[in-house]
């Protein structure tokens, strides 16, 4: 078993093989985290990831407060920042950690080789501090 100093991110994310284009409709982002009974998917323009979309991002812009006609579709372009923080698949988890509370982020993306290989959110975090205080392998 590692040791918590010896956990790479790549160790706790979850492998990520879904994905939205950024093309696509918030109806469709929102069908397929239903579909899939995910939180966030990462964002894709073409073969690069550009960010991440998660349920609370489509919640806020579909909100009947939201003034949006009801002909008119948002796309997941509108609403995703332009890029997502991303980490390495080999970087330690203790420095991928003290980056997203130090920049108040709740999703990192991992890449392996430039490729997407997965995404790490805080409730993943709290999944690997639950393991590790109930002892555990992670």
């Amino acid at each position: 078993m590692k040791s918590p100093s010896q956990l790479r991110i790549g160790d706790v994310m979850t492998p990520s093989p879904y994905t939205i284009t950024i093309d696509a409709t918030l109806s469709d982002a929102k069908a397929e985290m239903e579909r899939l009974q995910v939180n966030h998917l990462p964002v894709m323009d073409g073969t690069v990831v550009e960010s991440v979309i998660s349920d609370r991002d489509i919640k806020r812009f579909t909100l009947p407060a939201h003034k949006i006609s009801a002909d008119e579709e948002l796309l997941v372009r509108d609403l995703v920042p332009s890029r997502a923080f991303v980490a390495d698949i080999g970087d330690p988890l203790g420095t991928v950690l003290d980056r997203m509370v130090d920049n108040g982020l709740g999703t990192v993306i991992v890449l392996d080789n430039g490729e997407l290989a997965g995404i790490f959110t805080e409730t993943d975090a709290c999944r690997v501090l639950s393991r590790l205080l109930s002892g555990e392998e992670l």
